[in-house]
C-alpha cells in the first residue's frame, strides 16, 4: 500500500508575482540582476580556494591514473563520456573507432578552475569524440534517440548514497516527488545497509523501470593502498564524484526525460500547485530557449524522531515541524546557492548550484538560457536538514528491543555523527588552513566509522585505462 505524504505549501517570504530572468550563461549581466550579486559572492570564494590551491600544489601527490566509466552517443556526430584525473595530468587521450581509426578526444572541465572542490585533487573531464556525418560506423554505446516524443516529463537524478542508514528519508523522498508528478528516478548506489535496500527493492517493484538503480563505486584501487592518503586515489575525489555522477546522470536522462532535477535526499520540491511537470512545462513555453530552470533552495530544519518507529509503518512525515532558517542565521554560500532543473539536451557542463556552459539554441549560434526563478512560490526546494548538531556530541540512548529493525536507529546516529566528523578529520589530521586535504573522500571516511555497520557495497564500476578500455564497447581509448 503506497503511504500518503500531506505536503503543508509554504507561502514566505515571496513576492505576489513570481519572478522570472532570462540569462545566457557566461554572458554579459546588468548589474542589478540577482545573478550579478551571486557570482560576486562566488568569485570571493573562487579568489580564497585559488589561494589555497596555489600554497599545496607543491606538496600534492600525484595520480597518474585515468579512470572511466560508460560512453554515450549524445548525437549522430560525437560520443561523449565522463572521466576522473589527477587536476595536474598532462595527458591527451586518442579512441580508436572502427573503420576510422584514431580520433583525438578533445577534453573540458566543468569550470574555469578544472578544480572539483577544495583539496580533492581528482577532477572531473569530459571527452568528446566527433564523428564525420557521413561515416557509417555506429558504435556500440548508448544511444539516446533524437526524438521530441518523451517517455517521461519529470526525472529525479539523486546523487550517490554512500555509507547510508537512513532509510526513512528514502520513503520521503519519493513519495514527496511522485506525488508531485515525478516518473522516472536515477538512483546511485555507492555503499548501504540492509534497510536501505528492502525499501528501494520495494520501489523498484512499484515503479519498475521507472527507477533505475546504479551502481556507482569507489575507483579501483590495489588492497595494500586502500585507505593511504598518499596511495588511494579515492582519497581526493570529493563526495564519490559528485560532479561525474550529474553529468552521467543528464546524459543517461537525453531523450528520455524532458526535466530532470539534480538533489539530494534531503530537498523537497514544492510547486504552488503541486503538479512540477504542469509549472515547468508552462515556464517552458514562455522561454522556449530555456535550458534550466534556477529556483530558491531554503534552508530548513526537519527534526527527528527515530526512536518512536518499530517498523515502516510507523513512518511519519509530519512536514508541519519543518521550520524555516532566517536569513541571517544562514551561511552566506547557503544563501547563495540554488537549485535547477534541466533540460537533459540543452546543458552541458554544470554542478548542483551552478551553470558554466549550455547547448548551442540549433541555428542561432548562442546558447540556451538559464530562467531564474528567485523569490518565486511557483516552484522552489526546501533543503530538509536532518541531522542535529547536538550529534558531534552523543545524547543517552536506549535500545528498543520490539522490533528486529531497533538497531538501526542507533546506527545511524553514529554513522551521522562519524560522517558529520569527517567534515572536520580525515586520516588523522584536522581539515583546517595547515592541513589541507580532501573532504568527504571515501576512503578518509571509511575508516573513522565505528559503528560496526555491515554496509552493502556496489561492484567495481570505473575502468583505469590504458589497462582496461571500454569493456564490451567497440571504442576504446589509449594515452597518447
Amino acid at each position: 500500500m503506497r503511504r500518503v505524504l500531506t505536503i503543508n505549501i509554504y507561502t514566505g517570504p515571496f513576492s505576489e508575482t513570481g519572478h522570472e530572468n532570462e540569462i545566457t550563461p557566461a554572458s554579459p549581466i546588468l548589474p542589478k540582476s540577482s545573478e550579478m550579486r551571486r557570482r560576486r559572492d562566488l568569485s570571493l570564494k573562487e579568489a580564497w580556494l585559488k589561494k589555497r590551491i596555489q600554497k599545496s600544489t607543491e606538496s600534492r601527490s600525484q595520480f597518474n591514473g585515468i579512470y572511466v566509466r560508460e560512453a554515450y552517443r549524445v548525437s549522430d556526430e560525437e560520443i561523449r563520456f565522463v572521466y576522473l584525473e589527477n587536476q595536474d595530468n598532462n595527458i591527451n587521450l586518442q579512441a580508436e573507432i572502427p573503420k576510422l581509426g584514431w580520433q583525438p578526444v578533445e577534453w573540458f572541465c566543468f569550470n574555469a578552475s578544472c578544480y572539483d572542490y577544495l583539496f580533492c585533487s581528482m577532477a572531473t573531464r569530459f571527452g568528446s569524440i566527433r564523428l564525420p556525418q557521413t561515416s557509417a560506423h555506429q558504435p556500440d554505446v548508448r544511444l539516446r534517440p533524437s526524438s521530441h516524443h518523451y517517455p517521461h516529463t519529470l526525472g529525479v537524478c539523486l546523487q550517490p548514497i554512500f555509507f547510508f542508514t537512513d532509510w526513512t528519508v528514502i520513503m520521503q523522498f519519493f513519495e514527496s516527488w511522485i506525488a508531485q508528478g515525478a516518473t522516472k528516478f536515477y538512483f546511485y548506489l555507492h555503499s548501504y545497509t540492509w534497510q536501505t535496500k528492502k525499501v528501494l527493492d520495494f520501489y523498484k517493484d512499484s515503479l519498475g523501470d521507472g527507477l533505475e538503480l546504479l551502481d556507482w563505486s569507489d575507483l579501483p584501487v590495489h588492497a595494500r593502498d586502500k585507505g593511504m592518503y598518499d596511495r588511494d586515489p579515492n582519497s581526493r575525489v570529493f563526495r564519490h564524484g559528485a560532479t561525474a555522477f550529474m553529468h552521467d546522470c543528464m546524459m543517461r536522462a537525453r531523450s528520455v526525460v524532458k526535466f530532470v532535477a539534480n538533489t539530494d535526499l534531503d530537498d523537497l520540491p514544492v510547486s504552488s500547485t503541486l503538479n512540477l511537470p504542469d509549472v515547468l512545462e508552462k515556464v517552458s513555453t514562455r522561454h522556449p530557449d530555456a535550458a534550466q530552470f534556477k529556483v530558491d533552495w531554503i534552508l530548513s530544519h526537519q527534526p527527528q524522531h527515530w526512536d518512536s518507529i518499530h517498523n515502516a509503518k510507523d513512518v511519519n512525515f509530519d512536514l508541519q515541524s519543518v521550520r524555516v532558517l532566517k536569513i541571517e542565521n544562514i551561511r552566506w554560500d547557503y544563501r547563495v546557492s540554488k537549485k535547477m532543473f534541466h533540460r537533459p539536451e540543452r546543458v552541458m557542463h554544470f554542478d548542483m548550484h551552478s551553470v558554466y556552459r549550455n547547448e548551442l539554441a540549433g541555428e542561432k549560434n548562442q546558447q540556451y538560457t538559464t530562467i531564474e526563478m528567485f523569490d518565486n512560490s511557483d516552484l522552489y526546494f526546501l533543503h530538509l536538514r536532518r541531522f542535529e548538531r547536538h550529534l558531534m556530541n552523543p545524547l543517552p540512548v536506549e535500545y528498543n528491543n520490539k522490533s528486529p529493525l531497533t538497531p538501526w536507529s542507533l546506527e545511524a546516529r553514529q554513522t551521522m555523527r562519524d560522517l558529520e566528523q569527517c567534515r572536520r578529520e580525515a586520516f588523522g589530521s584536522i581539515l583546517d588552513d595547515q592541513n589541507q586535504m580532501c573532504q568527504q573522500s571515501s576512503s578518509g571516511c571509511e575508516g573513522m566509522l565505528t559503528a560496526g555497520v555491515p554496509f552493502i557495497k556496489t561492484t567495481q564500476t570505473w575502468e583505469k585505462i590504458p589497462k582496461i578500455i571500454f569493456k564490451k564497447v567497440p571504442t576504446h581509448l589509449v594515452v597518447e
